[in-house]
């Protein structure tokens, strides 16, 4: 059974997805919100609670001209209590009107996805799982997956986030690890995946992995061994590298981030699984800038932000109230 939380952040994005701009999807939307109201009843009470709260803040975003955008990146904070959330949109009116990275916070940050799951973790929370066929899974912060078992086969998809798997052998039902930019066939046993917005990394810690692309004209395939890594994005497989298995499953262990080369704005989306704050930004503005080194997200998120600042002095982090924090790129460095 769903806690008061749940329901209350289930039900917000229910409001945000009905103020869809296209009026097909908007009429698809309702109608299965709708089945959602008929399948639960009993908390219709907080839906009205909360559209009612959503008419104060529209109201507030036209009296002042703020985009749209803006007043729907607030409302996403609903996981915290109204009157914080009240206090925080009253800041970002005064410092960052411009700003409108809604989409960012709710396609990559609460997708839909995620909540209808089959595993999922909380924000700083790791959590392991034995599944049907004896698999072993471990979840990382803010990470979900989607299962898909069959006669024949073993899919699992990726929602978001990383998780570790340790699989159970069974030859007549390959398994299969998804995500958006590929396939991820197990040969062997024990490996780590991790999906970013715009990518996917593959960490071999023992035996090998098939890795395909989900390129519809030209998929593009490699094995990938024990002590291997590889990159997939968009525009197809990356180059082969080598790391230290022992030292990735400790890195893992510790719930640290290993940045090789990795986009900010990759990093910055991993942060944000880790702690009760957002840090919002613009994926484009900051993919170009690479990070290496390994992060602790057991320290506060305010040394963090320090160090990168320290090693890439042309970022900028903005501070708004205690609850958001704006990462950019130094016009004028």
């Amino acid at each position: 059974m769903m806690n008061k939380q749940q329901i209350r952040r289930e039900i917000a994005l229910w409001i945000i997805r009905l103020d869809c701009d296209d009026p097909q999807e908007r009429a698809k939307i309702q109608q299965q919100f709708e089945d959602w109201k008929k399948s639960h009843p009993e908390h219709l009470h907080y839906f009205e609670e909360l559209n009612l709260f959503n008419e104060e803040i529209q109201k507030i975003s036209q009296k002042h001209a703020l985009k749209s955008q803006t007043v729907k990146q607030t409302f996403q904070a609903v996981e915290q209590d109204k009157l914080h959330i009240l206090s925080l949109f009253k800041k970002t009116i005064l410092a960052i009107t411009a700003v409108s990275f809604s989409a960012y916070i709710f396609y990559s940050y609460f997708p839909m996805q995620y909540y209808t799951a089959d595993y999922k973790t909380g924000i700083a929370e790791t959590r392991s799982f034995t599944l049907s066929d004896g698999s072993k899974i471990t979840l990382s912060a803010k990470s979900a997956i989607k299962l898909d078992f069959s006669a024949t086969q073993r899919r699992i998809e990726l929602i978001q986030g990383d998780l570790y798997i340790d699989v159970a052998k069974d030859t007549g039902r390959p398994l299969i690890v998804q995500t958006p930019q590929a396939n991820f066939k197990a040969l062997g046993t024990q490996f780590i995946v991790n999906r970013y917005p715009t990518s996917s990394t593959l960490s071999m810690l023992h035996s090998k992995v098939q890795v395909t692309t989900n390129q519809a004209l030209q998929p593009h395939s490699e094995v990938v061994s024990e002590g291997e890594k590889i990159q997939v994005n968009q525009q197809g497989l990356g180059k082969i590298e080598t790391i230290n298995p022992v030292s990735i499953q400790m890195a893992w262990q510790k719930h640290q981030i290993v940045a090789d080369e990795l986009p900010l704005s990759d990093l910055l989306t991993r942060l944000n699984a880790y702690y009760n704050r957002y840090i919002i930004f613009d994926h484009s503005r900051l993919s170009h800038i690479k990070v290496t080194g390994v992060i602790n997200t057991n320290q506060d998120l305010d040394a963090t932000l320090r160090l990168l600042k320290t090693q890439y002095p042309e970022i900028d982090f903005v501070q708004v109230g205690n609850f958001v924090t704006y990462a950019k790129v130094r016009t004028n460095p």
